[in-house]
């Protein structure tokens, strides 16, 4: 009985070390927040923080790197990536040899070890940096109902510019809208609080030579580069979250009262009175006159007395 109980715990400690190296294989991406976002290769507020792309195959290999962010609503998933690119070939003969961008997705998360004939959505999406002479630069695979239908809006919509200036001597930006209605209903609703399993590679065509350099989640892994056939190769866990909140705008705040202590001007000294004039001067002036009068009175008074 000793024995046995030993062989369960031995069991099961070894199977609760595994957990974590399991978990490992796999990278728990920024969320993506939920929005309506346009396709225009501008950056919009509603797409989630970004994520560097810069594991390479090999590690002796160097070339394009790039980053991403991305946003969801029920409609299906928005990528806005940025490719730094120096040593722009987008015209190879092999289409997977050419400067480009792989979204890979697992719409029901089922990890299969293949989708080929596989009932399970799972689609591998290929855009180009440029088209090449005979205008190709969309090539999704996968299990796709029809994703060239955009009759009622339900189409891969993408736009493709550079990253600065008018040319691709700096690199490209690409930004892309991946239907869930092109799944055919085979895919299970997206909704907040859900995830998608995901995927992504660069492929750098450098000499045009073929494919120098290639960049993925976890450029090291064990399954790297076999995503275009088994979606338990897919290293992505992209968390579906909610829509960000408005930005806050601080209003400025009112400017202080101001105090004014300058003292208030002294009054103005009363004026000095003014003059007699009017009512008052003609009183005097009537009062001199009469007392001349009297003086001349009494003059003729005493003349006729003597």
């Amino acid at each position: 009985m000793k024995k046995i109980l030993a062989l369960v715990i031995v069991l099961a400690m070894m199977f609760a070390l595994a957990i974590p190296v399991m978990a490992a294989d796999m990278i728990t991406l920024p969320t993506a927040p939920k929005a309506e976002i346009v396709i225009d290769g501008v950056l919009d507020d509603g797409y989630g923080e970004f994520y560097n792309l810069n594991s390479y195959r090999d590690d002796s290999m160097d070339g394009a790197t790039g980053r991403y962010a991305s946003a969801w609503n029920e409609k299906g998933l928005y990528y806005y990536v940025e490719v730094y690119d120096t040593t722009p070939n987008h015209n190879h003969d092999n289409t997977y040899q050419r400067d480009r961008v792989e979204f890979f997705i697992d719409w029901n998360s089922a990890k299969e070890d293949s989708h080929s004939g596989s009932d399970n959505p799972y689609w591998q999406t290929c855009i180009a940096s440029a088209p090449n002479d005979d205008g190709f630069q969309l090539e999704p695979t996968g299990n796709y109902q029809d994703f060239t239908d955009d009759s009622e809006g339900e189409g891969i919509i993408y736009v493709v510019k550079p990253l600065e200036g008018s040319d691709l001597s700096k690199g490209y930006i690409i930004e892309v809208f991946l239907p869930i209605a092109l799944t055919g209903g085979a895919a299970k609703a997206l909704v907040e609080g859900g995830s998608v399993l995901v995927d992504f590679q660069i492929g750098d065509n450098q000499y045009d030579e073929g494919r120098s350099s290639q960049v993925f989640l976890a450029g090291d892994d064990d399954d790297v580069d076999n995503q275009w056939q088994y979606p338990n190769a897919c290293r992505g866990i992209l968390p579906l979250g909610a829509a960000k909140a408005p930005a806050v705008v601080d209003e400025p705040e009112p400017a202080p009262d101001v105090v004014d202590d300058t003292p208030a001007p002294a009054a103005p000294a009363a004026p000095a009175p003014a003059a007699p004039t009017g009512d008052s001067a003609i009183m005097l002036i009537v009062l001199v006159i009469a007392l001349a009068g009297a003086v001349i009175v009494t003059k003729r008074v005493s003349k006729n007395k003597a």
